[in-house]
């Protein structure tokens, strides 16, 4: 943190109203499991000083241009469009495609990790500098854009909007149960954060509605709601059977750019079943339950693979939203031209990770008959 203070010339960390004593306190716990249990290699030690200082700077200079930005306290994030539910079910394919639509505002990769603009020679330097530390971090090395797009212009999911706050988004690069412990309960104070992030970005550039998605909005929907009480929100779901072990791949392959240490990957897929099975059971209990009518709409998959646009426009029509004949052209060449998932398609079985059709239909197999989820070739 003295580094980032150096760097900057900044100092003010956020104080009371920013939870500046719990974030130091959790940033310890962070770098001190990065040590400990995180295995990281000479240049995985090298990738978490980069991506760690990056957020300790963005924080800053952020809180440092919040003060002086007029109005941004007033500022209204209203009915947000929020996607969420079943991850490798198709929250970034779906975000990808509503991130055309001009009337609504996505925040991009480089926005979320670096919040206030930096100029450059060419003007805003924020892109590049951060498609150079993809690249650094290995992101965008062909194995993992096979698993995921990553990009500097590429629309960004609420988590790494809520990097800043220290969440428990950093569990997906490190092994660093203490501060994971640590952090569990503190979803209402990533909302915060987000929230406030949004404000200022808002003050730079508006739509008409903010597009959002992240699957891990499935685990904290109480606060969720909290969060954004009046948010329009669709739930993403797929065959449990694919989704567990292509995740279970997704975390080791992010794990293995920091740390050589070799993962079990029986481990690996009995987290995901443990993390994945009760979030999706209670949502759908909440579904037949408090949740039966309301105003969330569940996306299958299956369907939106088949009919990509069709989704869309009946996901607009069920939410009173207007769908220009602009934005669906833009979607339209978007859905052309875009490559996610259209590459060589890695097969992920169940049995690589320790788990047989019996375990899923065990853990999901009342949730998967409940939503008509077409179960895959597994």
């Amino acid at each position: 943190m003295s580094d980032a203070e150096r760097l900057t010339g900044l100092s003010d960390w956020g104080g009371s109203r920013w939870e500046e004593e719990r974030f130091r306190n959790d940033f310890a716990l962070l770098c001190d499991g990065v040590e400990t249990t995180g295995e990281v290699t000479t240049r995985g030690r090298s990738r978490s000083y980069a991506r760690l200082m990056t957020m300790l700077i963005s924080r800053l200079r952020y809180l440092d241009a919040r003060k002086l930005t007029t109005g941004v306290d007033a500022e209204r994030i209203v009915a947000p469009l929020i996607g969420t539910g079943m991850p490798r079910a198709g929250t970034t394919f779906l975000h990808g495609v509503l991130a055309q639509d001009p009337n609504l505002r996505v925040a991009k990769a480089f926005e979320a990790a670096i919040l206030v603009p930096l100029p450059g020679p060419d003007g805003d330097a924020r892109s590049a500098i951060y498609e150079e530390l993809l690249a650094f971090q290995g992101m965008t090395d062909g194995h993992m854009l096979a698993m995921h797009p990553f990009g500097a212009d590429l629309p960004e999911e609420c988590l790494f909007l809520q990097e800043g706050a220290c969440t428990g988004f950093f569990g997906g690069l490190w092994n660093v149960p203490e501060f994971l412990d640590a952090v569990a309960d503190k979803a209402a104070i990533a909302y915060r954060w987000q929230i406030g992030v949004m404000q200022y970005l808002q003050t730079l550039s508006r739509g008409e509605r903010w597009a959002l998605k992240t699957p891990a909005h499935i685990m904290t929907w109480d606060e969720l709601h909290i969060a954004f009480p009046d948010a329009l929100i669709y739930v993403n779901h797929r065959d449990p059977g694919k989704v567990i072990p292509s995740m279970a791949s997704l975390m080791a392959a992010l794990r293995g750019l920091f740390s050589d240490r070799e993962m079990d990957p029986l481990q690996l897929g009995q987290e995901q079943l443990a993390i994945w099975s009760p979030t999706m059971n209670a949502y759908a209990t909440w579904r037949k339950g408090p949740g039966r009518d309301a105003a969330v709409i569940d996306v299958i998959f299956s369907d939106l693979v088949a009919r990509p646009l069709e989704v869309v426009a009946e996901l607009y029509h069920t939410f009173g939203l207007h769908l220009t004949a602009q934005a669906r052209e833009r979607m339209e060449r978007h859905l052309d031209q875009d490559h996610h998932g259209k590459g060589p398609q890695r097969n992920y079985s169940l049995a690589e990770f320790g788990i047989d059709e019996a375990d899923i239909e065990g853990a999901f197999g009342s949730y998967i008959d409940q939503f008509g989820i077409r179960r895959e070739g597994r």
